[in-house]
């Protein structure tokens, strides 16, 4: 009875945070809204059914679309959405998190997942607009090399030029960088000796499953040096082994032996036209992982950072490094 009191407290309270979220792209390609009926797997009815009070919304230009265009066309629905609906809104610190989760709303925060979205032009004077329109987050790079980074999709190099000067900027003004799709040269020269937390929002564990999106222990252990985090992607291909809420699990508990409890955060890539994980189909499902990882000896507050408060930390931390 007790462990049952404990996990529905845990569920119920504090900031639950899924650092990648496609549902723009599906806005997009179903023409639909962030409330509607069906198409989405985390909708607001998914994300109210399943705990999550703040969602990193991804903006992603597919390859063959005119990047700097569909990224813009993405920033346009989220603030649509955002305005159209009071559950909504859109935040740029863990404090504004927070206080969207104690006011029982959603809070917002935007990534953009590759510097292909900045276009081929004047990147700095299209990252600083996306900016004070609410950016928060940065994925260097997609599936494929980009000008400023190598890519897990194609085995790149390292960080270029432009690449290094768009690290710096990213740093200087507390936007977060994200090394999920980079190469392993592009996470390692970003997070080694990082003044600031580093985070892959959406990758798995190459020790369990040994693909190119996943990251290896080096890679884990150089995020977790940083002060970063690592959210569980739940793409089934990426998963591996059961592709099954266990194997989540497993995964979490791999990124916990390498870089300790504190790197282990939430990414599931809903919306991303995934593949599923059996028991982790939508939002909704999400607290049957925590329930599994309860049953494996996490404690409440091992299981409170997960769902949302290494993150936190970690974002706080960039936004205190700024300037």
């Amino acid at each position: 009875m007790f462990e049952q009191f404990l996990m529905a407290w845990t569920l119920a309270a504090g900031v639950q945070a899924d650092l990648h979220l496609d549902t723009p792209t599906q806005l997009h390609r179903q023409d639909v809204a962030m409330d509607a009926a069906s198409g989405l797997e985390a909708g607001v009815a998914q994300l109210r059914a399943g705990g999550t009070n703040l969602a990193v919304e991804v903006l992603w230009p597919p390859r063959n679309t005119d990047h700097l265009a569909h990224t813009k066309h993405l920033m346009d629905l989220v603030e649509r959405e955002v305005n159209a609906l009071d559950l909504l809104i859109l935040v740029r610190t863990p404090t504004e998190a927070r206080a969207a989760a104690e006011a029982d709303r959603i809070g917002v925060a935007v990534s953009l997942e590759g510097g292909h979205g900045l276009g081929t032009g004047d990147w700095l004077a299209e990252l600083e607009a996306l900016h004070d329109r609410g950016l928060g987050l940065l994925g260097l790079t997609w599936s494929f090399s980009n000008r400023f980074a190598g890519s897990s999709g194609d085995a790149g190099a390292g960080l270029t030029d432009e690449g290094r000067a768009l690290v710096d900027w990213a740093r200087a003004h507390g936007v977060v960088l994200d090394v999920s799709h980079a190469s392993r040269q592009t996470t390692l020269e970003v997070c080694t000796d990082s003044p600031v937390p580093v985070i892959a929002s959406h990758s798995d564990a190459h020790g369990l499953n040994a693909v190119a999106r996943n990251l290896t222990d080096d890679e884990i252990r150089c995020i977790a040096a940083s002060g970063g985090v690592i959210g569980l992607n739940f793409h089934a291909p990426f998963v591996g082994g059961t592709r099954d809420v266990a194997r989540v699990a497993d995964h979490a508990q791999h990124l916990a032996a390498v870089g300790g409890k504190g790197v282990v955060a939430l990414g599931s890539d809903f919306d991303g036209m995934i593949t599923s994980t059996a028991g982790l189909e939508d939002a909704s499902k999400l607290p049957a992982l925590w329930e599994e990882l309860a049953a494996r000896g996490w404690s409440s507050d091992d299981i409170a950072g997960a769902r949302g408060e290494n993150f936190l930390r970690a974002w706080q931390a960039v936004l205190d490094g700024a300037g």
